[in-house]
């Protein structure tokens, strides 16, 4: 309901007073001819003002019109005085007496109106005689006046983070006025010596401001162009919502608002990786090696296992990470007792997990001289632990008995014992359905044995890590049992046809990833990347090579090998700590969201994963719940971040990042590449340790129900043959098969990295 308002203001009433004899009836024939015109006023309200002509003389009594049903707002007029009759109907009753006659024409404002949306609509006048008759009554129509919304679009030449660009900022003027400057906001990070045209330009705050040379006059539904060249983007990007604001001299806003400028940066172009011929097969190597089928068939052995009873300062480690066929390489021990070094190589084995391939007894040790920490490198210090100056115990010479797999080397004194790992490649040139890598490369990072690893400090960790000295983690192991033998124990229970490698092999031998293998699969924790393993792996892919990365973190951090032994990597932690040791630091080109389709996020406290009804739950209930699954580091698509055409998300679920206890998302994504390689990025750490029910001692988790661990192997499953695009067919089984042999408890660090 309106309520009674005072006239305001001195704006007269305008009446046309004409002579009754000038128009006579033809006047009054005219009719009233009511008219009803908008206009905006300051603060943003409309102004009605109805005009009407007299058709009979008199005295005017009052003037009763309607408004747009749901005007609202204080509406008032000049020179009587506004009450309500009903609502949206309104009563002006003049404050002295008017006397009109025939002809004349009637001009009322209605101040203050907040018109609704809509229109046109017909609106009614009608103003009355003192005696009661009717001087004037019609209808006329009102339409809404234009209104303009800033329509803000900004645009850049080249919208690629790290890029030179034109940034063009385009507004909608929505108050007429003159224009003094146009403020506009910058992307975070731009830099460059800036200009524009017809103007001046200065910028400051992360906004840039254009004057032009004289001030000009605008209209309402006007468009600006402001172009600024020479801005350097930030190598940085995402989509920005950038402000735009236009002003007059004196400050009055002409227009103002927000447009989203999108600067996703592609996949960063990687060097060609030469794809280097096979070697000739060393005199006594087979040329064919045994299937897994028929190397799985053998006897196994559970003497592999080291018991808790037996950790302790017994430790070894080889000169090589891999090796061949036709290979030497060394084993340096510290002991000081005669121990036995037995090569088991890791697999299915009816369930055993390994079978014995090679030994040694009562092969003579001494202690060992502790390890140094220390070295510079241009200036820096490297605080490297190397046990490089150890002596050698044996040679172990590769030969045909050493079938390609994963070997865990177990070296005893009878009192304690430890393992060294190995893994044998097939340099046959035999192109196999399915590589499995091992992550050997962050093993070395997490690797603190004899004074400090990566991890030990922002400030005090090393920038140099080496192969040369055995691995704390996993009783000697590194992060293979805690995280990676369910992936062997699994393919070789399925009989796949599989063989290995290092992530130091992709960085040596990358270029014969496609000749190698079909599929490959990044194990849990792949986190630590040369230019060279990165390269090899997008090239391979780019030449049809499917890729299951069943892991999260993966790519994340920059190393380079130190020379061709690769027996050493270095890393920047000296620019910006451990941040300026990402990809990522290089730009969002390098993340690895562009590269696997997911991008890393924390370390978490595990959570459940809940199955769906995507191709990837195929043969499990939806709904099924999975404790503990989302384990270890999680990764999820970054809005920000490039996201690969077709790109699905095909899990999820949410986590508690460890750091800060805030929610985080995790997401498993697919693609395909124009090569038609297919590409998964798992982004949870658990595949590998559900597949033999174990997990690492300090997750939520630790040991998988077996209702898990066969849900996690139809998983598994389902990725190999998605992936594959169906070229690997995994044999059903109705459980899940088995470790028979129980393993330690292994804890396995994260840390709570940026």
């Amino acid at each position: 309901m309106f309520r009674r308002l005072k006239a305001s203001a001195i704006v007269a009433l305008v009446l046309t007073a004409v002579a009754a004899m000038l128009f006579g009836g033809s006047a009054a024939a005219a009719g009233a001819n009511v008219t009803i015109t908008p206009t905006v006023a300051a603060n943003g309200t409309t102004t009605l003002t109805y005009r009407a002509t007299v058709t009979r003389g008199g005295t005017l009594r009052d003037i009763i019109f309607s408004i747009p049903a749901g005007s609202t707002g204080r509406i008032t007029s000049v020179n009587g005085t506004m009450s309500t009759v009903s609502p949206g109907v309104l009563k002006w009753r003049p404050t002295k007496v008017v006397t009109v006659g025939i002809g004349a024409r009637f001009a009322i404002p209605l101040y203050g109106l907040r018109l609704p949306s809509g229109g046109p609509w017909t609106l009614s006048f009608k103003a009355t005689g003192t005696t009661g008759l009717v001087l004037s009554a019609g209808t006329g129509v009102l339409t809404p006046l234009k209104t303009y919304t800033p329509n803000v679009a900004i645009t850049a030449s080249k919208p690629i983070p790290g890029e030179t660009t034109t940034l063009t900022y385009a507004a909608t003027i929505t108050k007429a006025g003159v224009l003094a400057n146009v403020k506009m906001q910058l992307p975070p990070g731009v830099r460059g010596a800036v200009t524009s045209v017809n103007g001046t330009l200065t910028t400051s705050a992360g906004f840039a401001t254009w004057t032009p040379r004289a001030p000009i006059s605008v209209a309402a539904g006007a468009r600006l162009g402001i172009p600024i060249y020479g801005v350097v983007l930030s190598k940085y990007g995402g989509v920005f919502a950038l402000g735009v604001s236009a002003r007059t001299s004196t400050g009055i806003v002409l227009t103002t608002g927000a447009g989203n400028l999108s600067l996703i940066a592609p996949p960063a172009a990687m060097p060609a990786v030469a794809v280097a011929g096979f070697a000739a097969v060393p005199p006594g190597c087979p040329t064919v090696w045994p299937s897994t089928t028929t190397e799985n068939a053998k006897t196994g052995s559970g003497a592999w296992v080291i018991p808790a009873s037996m950790n302790g300062k017994l430790a070894g480690y080889l000169s090589k990470v891999s090796a061949t066929c036709g290979d030497t390489l060394d084993l340096k021990v510290t002991s000081g007792n005669p121990v036995s070094v037995v090569a088991y190589r890791m697999g299915y084995y009816q369930g055993l997990g390994g079978r014995e391939v090679w030994r040694a007894e009562d092969v003579p040790t001494v202690v060992q001289p502790a390890p140094t920490t220390g070295g510079t490198a241009n200036g820096k210090d490297l605080r490297m632990t190397t046990a490089a100056h150890w002596t050698k115990t044996l040679s172990i010479d590769i030969d045909a008995d050493w079938i390609p797999g994963t070997y865990l080397l177990k070296i005893s004194d009878g009192t304690f014992a430890s393992y060294a790992p190995l893994t044998v490649r097939d340099d046959t040139g035999t192109k196999h359905d399915l590589m499995i890598q091992q992550a050997t490369a962050t093993w070395e990072a997490y690797n603190s044995y004899g004074g400090v690893g990566f991890y030990s400090g922002l400030t005090t960790g090393s920038g140099r890590v080496t192969s040369e000295r055995p691995y704390n983690e996993g009783q000697g192991s590194g992060q293979f049992l805690t995280l990676e033998q369910g992936l062997v124990f699994w393919a070789e229970s399925k009989g796949l046809d599989v063989t290995y490698w290092t992530n130091h092999d992709l960085d040596m031998l990358g270029g014969q990833l496609p000749a190698r293998a079909g599929t490959i699969f990044l194990p849990a924790h792949d986190e630590y990347f040369s230019m060279g393993m990165r390269a090899s792996l997008s090239q391979a892919m780019n030449r049809g090579v499917n890729v299951a990365n069943l892991g999260a973190n993966t790519a994340y951090r920059l190393i380079k090998f130190t020379d061709e032994t690769r027996r050493a990597w270095d890393i920047d932690r000296y620019t910006d700590g451990y941040t300026s040791t990402t990809w990522r630091y290089l730009g969002d080109a390098y993340a690895s969201q562009p590269l696997l389709g997911g991008e890393y996020i924390c370390p978490v406290t595990a959570s459940t994963l809940t199955t769906g009804t995507s191709w990837m739950f195929d043969g499990i209930t939806p709904g099924t719940t999975l404790p503990g699954f989302v384990a270890g580091e999680i990764d999820f698509v970054w809005p920000s971040l490039y996201k690969h055409p077709g790109m699905s998300v095909i899990a999820s679920a949410t986590s508690a990042c460890r750091s800060n206890g805030k929610a985080a998302p995790m997401q498993t994504t697919t693609f395909t590449m124009p090569s038609g390689a297919r590409i998964l990025n798992g982004s949870t750490f658990a595949y590998g340790c559900f597949l033999v029910g174990r997990c690492p001692s300090n997750w939520t988790v630790p040991a998988p129900p077996a209702s898990s661990q066969q849900a996690a192997g139809t998983i598994v499953a389902n990725i190999t043959e998605w992936v594959s695009r169906g070229q690997i067919q995994v044999p059903s089984d109705t459980t899940a098969a088995r470790m028979r042999v129980s393993v330690p408890k292994q804890k396995l660090e994260t840390f709570n990295q940026p």
